[in-house]
């Protein structure tokens, strides 16, 4: 079973205190991830993002499908030849449509997978580290630390003007 990291979690109703608070945390050296309703560019530009590796998943499943196309494409032609026109055999221009046409369907299908993986999805238990809220008007702030260091992160975002701020598991 995979252990939960703990940390502290703060909600706030208003942007400038979560703004304020982040700040005041990355000051002292924690590293700060928000949860929230809609995209805030005062939060993105200085929480700590990650990059997901979708994009590199999604662009080997579009390859694979690319070369899937072609050799389904090639290999039917060379087990059924039928020369039409005196037109070779094998004719890469005509199978540049089936080409495309797997590499979006397999591209699509190994980005629905990352996604769905990455983001842990289905989640049949809810986290402590989220709260309903967050997908409503409120804005989150989770702040992963050794349990001894939560409790003072918990303050800062408290004094910071938190709604709540409490030592949580993710």
């Amino acid at each position: 079973m995979k252990a939960h990291p703990t940390g502290a979690l703060g909600v706030f109703e208003f942007l400038d205190d979560a703004v304020r608070a982040t700040r005041k945390l990355k000051q002292q050296g924690y590293s700060v991830q928000a949860m929230t309703p809609t995209m805030f560019h005062e939060l993105e530009e200085i929480v700590d993002a990650t990059r997901s590796g979708t994009r590199w998943i999604t662009l080997i499943g579009a390859l694979l499908g690319c070369a899937g196309g072609f050799t389904l494409c090639i290999w039917t032609s060379l087990d059924w030849p039928i020369i039409t026109g005196g037109k070779e055999i094998v004719s890469l221009p005509p199978f540049v449509v089936i080409g495309f046409e797997c590499t979006i369907l397999i591209g699509s299908l190994f980005n629905l997978a990352a996604m769905l993986s990455f983001a842990g999805l289905p989640k049949f238990v809810a986290e402590e580290g989220y709260d309903r809220r967050f997908s409503e008007d409120r804005i989150g702030l989770w702040v992963a630390v050794a349990p001894e260091k939560a409790e003072q992160a918990a303050a800062v975002m408290k004094a910071e003007g938190a709604e709540e701020a409490r030592v949580a598991s993710r």
